[in-house]
């Protein structure tokens, strides 16, 4: 098995202008792609970080897209069913290629670049997308793997809009580094919350993660 990894930018790309206007990082999760009268489908499924009013502008602007035909929206996760025609159609061809496996999410990120992931049997299949006219990828690393070594994301457990915010606080803050930059006091100042709210929500959150990260593990 080979596997690639990349850095992208990409001037015509739906998500990467809505991210850098808004300042959202989005990670996207191709689920699937099929041809169908010259066209290319395919289904993605977003994960979106950022402030809730900034996730809710992009959302507005993704709808808008005449590439976007059906949204579905729970929270910061969208569903969304994709089609490409023309020149669109051949150049995402090789992206879209189903002898390739996308072992990460493509993280779109607020500076207009994506990073890619993907893997094939076939070397050719994972270096093909570098002749994309359309992209300006830069190939970061190409390996072949012996053995079983992927990642296979899966979707991360349901967290209320609290829970979400105070572990991305925590986490941004430095909580969880060795030794830790930061401690319950100053990150519940930060939020405007007692130590006690902030303390209930962190372990709602890690009580939702944890099991789901040892359960991937296994």
């Amino acid at each position: 098995m080979w596997i690639g990894r990349f850095r992208n930018f990409h001037k015509n790309c739906l998500i990467a202008p809505l991210c850098k206007k808004y300042g959202v990082t989005d990670f996207v999760y191709v689920l699937n792609s099929w041809k169908e009268k010259r066209k290319i489908y395919y289904t993605d499924l977003h994960i979106l970080e950022g402030s809730e009013k900034s996730i809710k502008r992009f959302i507005k602007d993704f709808k808008r897209d005449k590439r976007t035909l059906k949204v579905e929206v729970n929270g910061n996760q969208i569903l969304t069913l994709n089609v490409l025609e023309g020149k669109n159609s051949k150049y995402y061809s090789s992206v879209l290629d189903n002898k390739l496996i996308y072992i990460k999410p493509v993280m779109q990120k607020t500076d207009g670049h994506e990073e890619w992931e993907v893997a094939s049997w076939d070397k050719e299949i994972v270096m093909k997308i570098m002749d994309n006219p359309d992209f300006e990828m830069e190939l970061l690393s190409i390996k072949k793997i012996d053995g079983i070594d992927l990642f296979l994301p899966q979707i991360q457990p349901s967290l209320s809009k609290k829970q979400m915010e105070t572990m991305r606080l925590a986490i941004k803050d430095g909580y969880y580094n060795s030794p830790r930059k930061t401690n319950l006091n100053n990150l519940s100042k930060k939020q405007n919350v007692s130590k006690q709210a902030f303390q209930e929500n962190l372990s709602k959150a890690e009580n939702k993660l944890i099991p789901f990260l040892i359960e991937n593990i296994k």
